[in-house]
């Protein structure tokens, strides 16, 4: 745990002093994502915000941070607990409340309605993945 009177070394040797109210991510200057893009669809983590072909979508609270989960974690399979641990933390949920969570996802992405498109793909008793290919993401500097 940090204190106010802790330094954080940062890039190029010299050190910042830890503020409150400031994560240590914040001092190591990386980007962060202010929207990913993929299949005509756009998920933007800071605002969170779900556009589909150029309009707002709302999708609830829980069901969006375990899309903004899946997709950060996308390059590989995240069993049911890993997500039910990242998402709903502490709380005593059962698996349906995230197949649920996952449904609500692929309903507002429009996902699978054709049959041919897959976004988020089911590992049965195992887990899921996000698989759609990122297009670009979009950066801001801290």
């Amino acid at each position: 745990m940090f204190s106010v009177t802790d330094h954080i070394p940062a890039r190029g040797g010299s050190d910042k002093q830890f503020a409150p109210g400031r994560s240590q991510l914040a001092l190591q200057d990386h980007p962060r994502v202010v929207a990913h893009h993929f299949s005509g669809r756009e998920v933007r983590p800071a605002s969170r915000e779900v556009v589909v072909d150029g309009t707002k979508r709302k999708l609830q609270p829980r069901a969006f941070d375990l899309l903004v989960y899946l997709i950060e974690h996308r390059h590989r399979v995240l069993s049911i607990d890993e997500l039910l641990d990242a998402v709903w933390r502490d709380r005593d949920v059962q698996v349906c409340s995230l197949a649920t969570a996952i449904a609500r996802i692929r309903a507002v992405l429009g996902a699978g309605a054709s049959g041919d498109e897959v976004i988020i793909q089911t590992h049965h008793r195992v887990g899921y993945r996000f698989v759609a290919v990122l297009e670009c993401d979009a950066r801001v500097a801290w």
